[in-house]
């Protein structure tokens, strides 16, 4: 059950922003107080052996399935 004042909404994903300490909420990638990445764009994981690959990948590194 949802209650007002806490951090967290209900069914919303929640980020503090490790810069300024924002919260952010529904999943976003970039702060929305101080514009800095909140998630690493840089890899994807394979969801099928959960390798780190670069987001320019089109197949997995380890396993060759497509990305």
């Amino acid at each position: 059950m949802c209650e007002l004042g806490t951090l967290e909404k209900c069914n919303e994903e929640v980020q503090v922003c490790k810069k300024c300490g924002e919260i952010n909420y529904d999943g976003v990638n970039f702060c929305q107080h101080c514009g800095d990445m909140l998630v690493d764009l840089t890899y994807v994981f394979c969801n099928i052996c959960g390798t780190k690959n670069f987001t320019a990948n089109k197949y997995c590194d380890e396993c060759n399935i497509k990305l």
